[in-house]
């Protein structure tokens, strides 16, 4: 795939649709190195535990298993509700605008669907988490396997779309 120029300049409506995704993956890389951190936190034996509440910052509501399992949970949920955005309606906008995207587009479909499979496993084993090392250990390296497919799959997104962002006149979400 040829990207397109990289010239400095852009149009309004590709830097506000670069600022929109950033809004969006920033949080979500940003949350699964928490969640990630406190899992380790947690499943390590000599783990100092009161450190693992200033890890989490205003979650008050409940025990920190609790807290760990709704927001596990909860990120899942907001990572499958992304992702079926991306697919139904910016994907399609983007392939019909630049036909040249198909190939990447087909790659972060697949990595949808892969990361869609990590995704259900992280929530089973986060919905079952308790105190029990074995459902910390599992809730661990599902959350772990999920933060490594993370990140490489935001990169090349970004790398992939942000250029082309630059160049539309009409934000994605408009067709």
């Amino acid at each position: 795939m040829n990207a397109p120029n990289s010239h400095n300049t852009a149009t309004v409506a590709g830097l506000r649709m670069i600022e929109q995704l950033r809004q969006v993956h920033e949080p979500l890389r940003a949350d699964i190195e928490v969640l990630e951190n406190a899992l380790q936190q947690l499943s390590d034996e000599t783990a100092d535990l009161t450190r693992i509440p200033e890890m989490i910052d205003n979650l008050t509501i409940a025990d920190f298993v609790w807290q760990l399992r709704v927001n596990c949970d909860f990120y899942c949920n907001t990572l499958t509700l992304h992702h079926t955005i991306e697919d139904q309606r910016m994907f399609p906008v983007m392939t019909r605008n630049f036909p040249e995207l198909a190939p990447a587009v087909e790659r972060l479909q697949a990595e949808h669907k892969l990361v869609g499979e990590i995704v259900s496993e992280a929530k089973r084993a986060s919905l079952a988490l308790s105190t029990e090392s074995s459902t910390v250990n599992r809730a661990h390296a599902a959350i772990s396997e999920l933060a490594d497919h993370m990140q490489s799959h935001l990169d090349f997104e970004e790398a992939t779309l942000f250029p082309y962002f630059r160049r539309m006149d009409r934000d994605w979400h408009y067709g």
